[in-house]
């Protein structure tokens, strides 16, 4: 397992990943990126209750809504972190949801992209760490 940092106490930040302002990270392995929401936002979120997942071979810009995740108390959208198409689909998700919140940078990754267009905009761990503490700062 990577090196992670703690946020206020509670947040898991991985050194090896890169990060999206909304709350999202991708780890490459050869040409695919595996992709999926952050302990920040899974945390921030509360229990998962059920997730929608796109179909292999869908395409998404940058910014795009490829899904939402419902927890108890609200629904959110997950967002292509760049112009990319889907290559698989985390389905065991779709039955244990749960797993985001358990392990959201190992068994809850929920998708595998492929870029169609240059992967810029990630941030780097430091950066999006700076992005956390301003985000729960009083």
């Amino acid at each position: 397992m990577s090196e992670e940092i703690k946020v206020a106490g509670k947040y898991a930040v991985r050194k090896d990943l890169l990060y999206t302002s909304k709350h999202e990270w991708v780890r490459k392995e050869g040409d695919v990126y595996v992709y999926g929401i952050s302990d920040y936002a899974q945390k921030e979120l509360g229990e998962l209750a059920y997730i929608e997942l796109p179909s292999e071979g869908d395409t998404f810009s940058k910014g795009d809504s490829m899904g939402s995740i419902e927890a108890l108390k609200t629904v959110a959208d997950y967002y292509a972190p760049f112009d990319c198409e889907v290559v698989e689909a985390n389905s065991i998700l779709e039955d244990e949801t749960e797993l985001i919140n358990e392990s959201p940078y190992e068994k809850g990754w929920i998708l595998k992209i492929k870029p169609t267009n240059g992967v810029e905009g990630l941030l780097s761990p430091e950066d999006y760490i700076k992005l956390i503490e301003k985000e729960i700062q009083p």
